[in-house]
């Protein structure tokens, strides 16, 4: 009971009394971490930490962001998040299926994750070093514009969506729990450069090793485990892949908030909090601009009908 309040006051008194509009992104670290730098190191890790089990909460096994809107001004606090519907399909299609890393682009059946289940599962990892936050105070207009982005998201089916790295939720795509944040960002006005060179991964994922659809070959799982030497390679054909990942905007807020510590100013920076090992950056863009306007880009895009 003890631990249940301590959590909720953390997520009620982490951001400055006087901010009335906001979002945050809850950044989750895998267990063992998320190694990219090759397509070897990346199969493995994934298969290691997704061969976790923890008692009573959740694993996050590739890592996780969750969306927090806390919309004072039209008093609605929610959170959301995109994930698959089961583990099940992942499997197939790496086993039976033999895709290979053709699971970076697959669309699977999705589920938006709501506030009383991701409230839940933060509530299990309070004060844990996997766990950091970027809170963005924002105008009122700012957040009204995300929080009916939200509603459109889940009225037009989105939701049922957990695609691949390369998708785009504002093109109707679909959405990895990483670009679904981001999308926020976008909608908002709030995204800056540094996001793009800081927070994603760039790579030329060669296509021998993609199987599925995007190719029509199969690829078991052998081929990966056994060339442990082979690079991401843009000199045989390959697909080219931008993604966000949410363990270099975890280190990103790290580093931020050591430079803070140490004196740096930073832009739009205005408080920096820790909680256990949970850290937290706190930015003011409540001066930024709200984009008007239609935020899909897709044509013929209407709002639906969906309220929190």
């Amino acid at each position: 009971m003890i631990k249940t309040v301590c959590f909720v006051l953390f997520f009620i008194f982490s951001i400055p009394s006087f901010a009335d509009d906001q979002i945050s992104l809850v950044f989750i670290n895998s267990p063992k971490g998320i190694n990219w730098r090759t397509p070897f190191s990346l199969t493995v890790s994934t298969i290691n930490n997704s061969l976790l089990k923890f008692k009573n909460k959740r694993v996050f096994a590739i890592s996780h962001v969750f969306v927090n809107l806390k919309c004072d001004s039209l008093g609605k606090d929610v959170y959301l998040g995109m994930t698959s519907a089961t583990t099940t399909e992942e499997r197939e299609l790496l086993l039976k299926h033999k895709v290979g890393l053709g699971l970076m682009f697959h669309t699977y059946v999705g589920k938006l994750e709501k506030t009383t289940e991701i409230v839940k599962d933060l509530e299990s990892y309070h004060g844990s070093d996997r766990i950091a936050k970027m809170t963005t105070l924002v105008s009122s207009e700012a957040c009204a514009r995300m929080l009916d982005y939200a509603q459109d998201y889940e009225a037009r089916g989105f939701g049922a969506m957990y695609s691949g790295l390369q998708a785009d939720p504002l093109k109707g795509e679909g959405s990895g729990c990483s670009a679904f944040g981001m999308s926020f960002l976008e909608v908002a006005g709030l995204l800056e450069p540094e996001y793009f060179t800081e927070w994603r991964e760039h790579l030329y994922i060669p296509k021998r090793f993609i199987g599925g659809p995007l190719t029509g070959t199969k690829v078991p799982l052998t081929r990966l485990l056994f060339r442990p030497g082979a690079k991401w390679n843009n000199k045989e054909p390959h697909i080219e892949l931008r993604a966000w990942n949410p363990e270099k905007m975890h280190s990103w807020v790290g580093r931020v908030h050591q430079q803070s510590k140490k004196g740096q100013s930073i832009r739009n920076l205005i408080e920096i909090r820790q909680v256990g090992k949970t850290k937290e950056v706190i930015f003011d863009k409540t001066h930024y601009p709200t984009p008007t306007g239609p935020y899909w880009k897709f044509e013929h895009a209407h709002l639906a009908n969906t309220q929190y």
